[in-house]
């Protein structure tokens, strides 16, 4: 079995770029395609997934931390919980925002912020998504170099297009 295995992932690398991902049941409420080297793993009230294509850095991470408060919200109280998402990012990682928007993931609203960071003596971008569904917040991060992050838009848009919410 394991040889199998190792057979489909070399071919599979030889192959284009569109089945360098995979879907994912991510958990009950959420299907998203993933990268084929991701790993997984959990976290304080949640889980995540962690891969790499080329440069890229795509970490797909949920919680149900705190939700309890967030059951009766409306539009202002989801909005200060994205703002808090983000207030908590750019601080702990002592970056510089660059944008932010209120979009829609799956007739969901969701929150999207880009900021830079310098990671290991380089400028980094980080480009976030945030929504709740289900009493569970989910978070979809993209990093890579300033300088090469446009090369990874259609890995982007291609996985934010494969969320799926059940």
């Amino acid at each position: 079995m394991k040889r199998l295995i190792y057979i489909f992932i070399v071919l599979v690398s030889f192959s284009s770029f569109s089945q360098e991902v995979f879907d994912y049941e991510f958990d009950d409420n959420v299907t998203i395609q993933v990268l084929e080297d991701t790993e997984e793993g959990e976290i304080a009230g949640g889980k995540f997934v962690k891969g790499t294509y080329k440069n890229e850095i795509v970490i797909f991470v949920s919680s149900d931390k705190g939700m309890d408060k967030m059951i009766n919200s409306d539009d202002a109280g989801l909005l200060k919980f994205f703002q808090g998402v983000k207030d908590g990012a750019i601080k702990s990682s002592k970056g510089t925002l660059l944008n932010e928007e209120v979009i829609s993931i799956q007739d969901q609203k969701a929150f999207k912020f880009s900021y830079t960071l310098n990671m290991e003596g380089k400028k980094n971008r980080v480009d976030t998504y945030v929504f709740i569904y289900k009493n569970v917040s989910y978070s979809l991060q993209f990093v890579n170099s300033e300088k090469g992050f446009e090369k990874g838009n259609d890995l982007r848009k291609q996985i934010l297009e494969s969320i799926v919410l059940k």
